[in-house]
């Protein structure tokens, strides 16, 4: 009686083991962490109308990029890059003030794209990460002359003012390529530009084969002025049709370059701008966010009591501009970090301001003038040229990071 009314046994279910799909030194990456990037990918494409890939294909991009961002991370942190959640707050309420949202429309917005607000700060997190990274590493390693700032100036001025909206396909040349070298990327970048003028979408063609940013976006770079471009793209892109696919040339790279688009220039407006100093002070291991921002409490303090701002920054400063002083010249407010417009369109002149999160680190400020006018400031063209040059030699040093790292694909035969 008792066997007849006992409960029958549960029917078995199949349980789904999440597998290994990369080791990236002592971490690992899941196939479950691959499909929902790769899923959350295809559904932003579709959504803006770019032709997909076939899903393994997606899938092998999408996880070489996963690998060299987790290389990123664990670099960032062994280094003492940290996001704090201050900063990561502030990061979000500026992205939402950007698009003219409040936060929970912004998150909103955000959930239709297939991010909890969660996952969200998670990705903005890795993202600030990498952008201090790559701030850090561009600022240890380019030096921008004066005489190449004048020159971009100049090159700024002559233009039209024309914008351009522009897809594009990087092929990296190995370092130190030689001629046999450069002469292999060439063929290779002909052979997909022979594929794309004989129907293949640029798009498919950029996510399978371009090595930059954009790739996974389906090359598209959006809309850009003629200074906020490569010299070579803009000598192209001045007598192509709009549809036109052109191959070119520069350093360290070939270029499959689209034009999308192209709008007539017009003079610009006059904009807020301010003439800043600044003393950084970065996270390390050995010395934490708090330790910085007592760090430089106790420098503004100094400055409070007659200490001179240009040799304290000189001293002390992790800046790019340390040897200047601190000195960045004349800034468009509309272009610093939201914590620094802020406090530039507030701050008395003469007088100190801070510590403010930035990507570089933590910051003392103080503005010395203030004025209305169009046009590039000269710290912006060296921003620009800082930012062009130390890209490239970015991109090249990920490729020594990913060489001397341990990378392993289970699956993979």
């Amino acid at each position: 009686m008792s066997a007849a009314l006992s409960p029958a046994p549960a029917a078995t279910r199949p349980i789904t083991i999440d597998k290994i799909v990369a080791v990236v030194n002592n971490e690992v990456i899941t196939q479950n962490e691959l499909d929902k990037r790769v899923s959350l990918l295809m559904k932003r494409l579709a959504a803006r109308d770019v032709t997909v890939p076939p899903r393994r294909l997606l899938a092998r991009k999408v996880l070489s990029q996963m690998v060299l961002q987790r290389l990123e991370l664990q670099y960032a942190h062994n280094i003492g890059i940290r996001v704090g959640a201050a900063q990561l707050k502030h990061a979000e309420a500026s992205l939402a003030a950007r698009n003219h949202m409040t936060v929970p429309q912004f998150e909103q917005a955000i959930a239709s794209e297939g991010f909890t607000p969660a996952s969200f700060r998670r990705r903005l997190r890795t993202e600030l990460t990498i952008r201090a990274l790559v701030m850090r590493r561009i600022s240890r390693s380019v030096v921008v002359t004066r005489r190449a700032v004048d020159r971009f100036l100049a090159q700024a001025r002559a233009a039209d003012g024309s914008r351009y909206h522009i897809a594009e396909i990087t092929l990296q040349l190995p370092v130190a390529a030689d001629a046999a070298q450069r002469q292999a990327v060439r063929a290779k970048a002909q052979r997909i530009l022979a594929k794309i003028r004989a129907g293949e979408a640029f798009s498919q063609a950029a996510i399978a084969y371009s090595q930059d940013p954009h790739a996974l976006e389906g090359g598209d770079v959006g809309w850009r002025t003629a200074s906020r471009l490569r010299p070579a793209f803009v000598r192209a892109l001045r007598d192509m049709k709009t549809g036109d696919v052109r191959l070119v040339a520069g350093h360290g790279a070939f270029y499959l370059i689209k034009l999308k688009g192209k709008r007539a220039g017009v003079k610009g407006p006059a904009r807020e701008q301010v003439r800043l100093r600044e003393i950084v002070l970065r996270p390390s291991r050995r010395m934490s966010v708090l330790a910085v921002r007592e760090k430089l409490k106790s420098l503004k303090a100094r400055l409070a009591h007659g200490a001179h701002f240009k040799t304290l920054a000189r001293a002390y400063s992790e800046g790019s501009a340390a040897t200047r002083g601190g000195s960045l010249g004349w800034v468009g407010v509309a272009a610093l970090p939201p914590a620094l417009a802020a406090a530039a369109r507030h701050l008395p002149l003469h007088a100190v301001g801070g510590p403010y999160a930035t990507d570089q680190g933590q910051a003392l400020i103080e503005v010395t003038g203030r004025r209305m006018r169009a046009g590039m400031t000269r710290a912006e063209a060296r921003r620009l040229l800082r930012m062009r040059k130390g890209n490239a030699l970015y991109v090249r040093w990920l490729q020594t990071l990913r060489d001397d790292a341990y990378v392993r694909y289970p699956g993979r035969a």
